[in-house]
Parts: structure tokens; C-alpha cells; sequence
């Protein structure tokens, strides 16, 4: 006889205990009419069945310990197995951590800053590089972008300015005052005059306020349309933003912007592609070890009959307690909120003009969008 053919004669002799249990408990339920005292009564054998449950296992445990020492070479087997089973267990864990990806584009002070510790950024605080140094057009406060993102942008923002006249000034922060990035990129261009012959562009985005504005100047509209920034705005930045890429997003933007301004073909967000495909790539590897996984325990569950490291499992299940009384309790529950959609619309609003750039003014034209 096996081991299993010990645990399972030692099943049935308790499944007929728990069914002497259930003739017995019938016979004396005929005689309580009252749901309270079948109540109690049921509560009584519950302790009866629990008490040979917790004799079964005791016997179980005891059959497999004679077994081991009758059985030393089963015994050691048993033992290795065991590990192996634990240690594959373990090394799937740890693969299914490694093929997680690290977040290195994002820094982790736009993520999780509250609005209380960051600052609400105006045209009266924000810092503006460009007054210092001349090939920086990117104000970047709150460390939104990467430095590289940042140098990326100030590079074709550069070949903005000096091939096609077009001063820009570039603002990504974490919040804007009163939550209005039109307002901002108008009282920006208002301060400082953005743009030569009116051919100015003021793009302002507030990260954790889910914002973007492009505001060009008057000249610049004809070129650079409310529609034609709201479209770029829509192709780049809102996807890439609510994939938490703002570098990405940023990156892109400025090169669609220089890339319609020349006429030429817009660019593709092969950085959000190449993201999707090593998504794709995370998820056949996640699978891949899920798989691992269940392989690995069905074939643990069938050695599980010979060597019975679950003690109690066996080919013949014990009897489920029948005398069980569920516990009265209340609940309550609330309700779901929604969520919000986004929204993009056009700025409006006057126009302004001098300022320490090149004295360029804006009419209002552009667009605002969210995500």
C-alpha cells in the first residue's frame, strides 16, 4: 500500500464519523420547531465536526510520519523535491520582476509632487533662460523633462529661430496659476515680447494640471493655425502625457512644430511605438512565466500523490462541514465615481506687445487642450 492508500482509509473512516455526525444532527432537529434553537443546535455539531477535523489531521500527520521512517530514501526525495518545488517558485518571481520596466524618462518629483509642496508658476515668477543664455528656450523649473529632453528641444528650437525667424519660448512645470496656460503664455509673451516681426511662439504646459497652450504670435497664425496646433497638441502631447512620457511628448512637439513650419513631413512617435512593442514584449514574458508557473504546479500537484507535502490531499476529500451557520453582518457600499474625459478649445484674449525679446505681439490665436 502507498501512502495515499493509508490517507485515503484513514479519510473514510472519519467521512463515516461526519456522517454518523449528520444522521445524528437530523434526529434531533425533528424536535426544535424554532429557527434559534436549530440554530444552537447546529452551532454544537459544528464544534463536534471541527473536533474530528482536528483529529484527522493529527492522524494524517502521524501516518506520514511513520511513512517517512519506514521509507528513508521516499523521505529524502520528498525533502529535495520540495526545495526544487520552492526555488522554481522563487526564480519565477524574480523573472517576472526583472522583465518589469524602469521608468528612467520621468522624474519622479512630476508624479508625485502635491500642489501644496510645488509652486504655481506666472509670468511674474517664471524663470526664462533664454535672457541669460541665447540657445535656451526651454524653461523647465519643476525637472518635468530630463535634462537630454531638454537639451533635445532647445536644439531644434534653435533651428527654429535662426532658419526660420520664429523666437519660441518653451515653459513645462508642474502648475499653472489659476489653471490657465493661455493666460500664462499670453502674460509671458506680454512681458518679454516674444518674437521678431511678430513671428513669436509661447508654448506653455502645466504637467499635473494636465494642460497645454500654444499661443503663436500674429504673423505666425497664418503658418501655424489654432487648428494646426491643436492637432499637434491632440498627435503628440495629450497621448504621450497620459503615457507619462513627457519628454516624448515635449521632444516631438517641437519637432512637428519646426517640421510644418518647413512644410515638411511631420514626424512619427516611434518613441511611444517602440514603448508599445516593449509593452508587448513585457506581457509575452509575463506570460511566458505564468505559464512556467501553472506547468510547474500541475506537475508538482501529481507528485503531490506520492510524496503528500499537503498532508491532508489525498484521491477522497473529507466531508465539508454541513453544520456551518454564517454569521450575520452589514454592509455597506458607495457609490463609483466617473471619470472625466478632456477637453481642447482655443485661446482667446488681447493682444500685447515690447518686452526684452523681439518685441513681437500675439492676437489670441492658438489653442489649449487636456488630458
Amino acid at each position: 500500500m502507498t501512502l495515499t492508500d493509508n490517507i485515503n482509509t484513514l479519510t473514510t473512516r472519519y467521512n463515516d464519523a461526519i456522517q454518523a455526525l449528520i444522521d445524528s444532527y437530523n434526529m434531533e432537529s425533528e424536535q426544535f420547531v424554532t429557527l434559534r434553537s436549530s440554530t444552537k443546535l447546529k452551532r454544537q455539531y459544528s464544534k463536534q465536526y471541527e473536533a474530528l477535523v482536528h483529529e484527522y489531521r493529527g492522524k494524517c500527520n502521524e501516518e506520514l510520519q511513520v511513512w517517512k521512517q519506514n521509507h528513508p530514501e521516499w523521505a529524502k526525495h520528498r525533502k529535495m523535491l520540495g526545495w526544487l518545488f520552492i526555488v522554481g517558485i522563487l526564480a519565477a518571481f524574480v523573472g517576472c520582476c526583472a522583465s518589469l520596466p524602469e521608468d528612467e524618462s520621468t522624474p519622479a518629483t512630476s508624479s508625485f509632487v502635491s500642489q501644496e509642496q510645488s509652486q504655481a508658476w506666472n509670468a511674474d515668477n517664471i524663470p526664462i533662460p533664454y535672457l541669460q543664455d541665447s540657445t535656451q528656450y526651454v524653461s523647465n523649473p519643476d525637472s518635468v523633462l530630463t535634462q537630454n529632453a531638454v537639451d533635445r528641444m532647445n536644439v531644434t528650437l534653435q533651428k527654429l529661430n535662426l532658419e526660420l525667424g520664429v523666437q519660441s519660448v518653451v515653459i513645462v512645470v508642474n502648475y499653472i496659476e489659476n489653471d490657465d496656460p493661455f493666460r500664462f503664455a499670453q502674460d509671458v509673451g506680454n512681458k518679454y515680447g516674444v518674437g521678431y516681426e511678430n513671428r513669436g511662439l509661447v508654448v506653455v504646459v502645466g504637467y499635473l494640471d494636465h494642460s497645454i497652450n500654444m499661443s503663436p504670435g500674429k504673423a505666425l497664425e497664418a503658418d501655424l493655425t489654432d487648428a494646426e496646433c491643436h492637432r499637434l497638441e491632440q498627435e503628440y502631447v495629450v497621448p504621450a502625457m497620459r503615457a507619462e512620457m513627457p519628454d516624448s511628448g515635449m521632444i516631438y512637439l517641437t519637432e512637428a512644430i519646426y517640421s510644418t513650419l518647413k512644410k515638411k513631413e511631420l514626424p512619427q512617435m516611434s518613441s511611444l511605438l517602440s514603448e508599445s512593442d516593449d509593452d508587448s514584449g513585457i506581457l509575452g514574458s509575463l506570460g511566458l512565466t505564468f505559464l512556467f508557473l501553472i506547468g510547474w504546479c500541475v506537475y508538482f500537484l501529481k507528485l503531490n500523490k506520492k510524496y503528500q507535502w499537503m498532508g491532508l490531499t489525498s484521491a477522497i476529500p473529507l466531508l465539508v462541514n454541513p453544520f456551518y451557520v454564517a454569521e450575520s453582518h452589514h454592509s455597506s457600499g458607495g457609490g463609483f465615481g466617473g471619470f472625466g474625459g478632456f477637453s481642447g478649445g482655443g485661446g482667446s484674449g488681447g493682444g500685447f506687445s515690447g518686452g526684452s525679446f523681439g518685441g513681437g505681439s500675439f492676437g489670441g490665436g492658438g489653442a489649449t487642450s487636456r488630458w
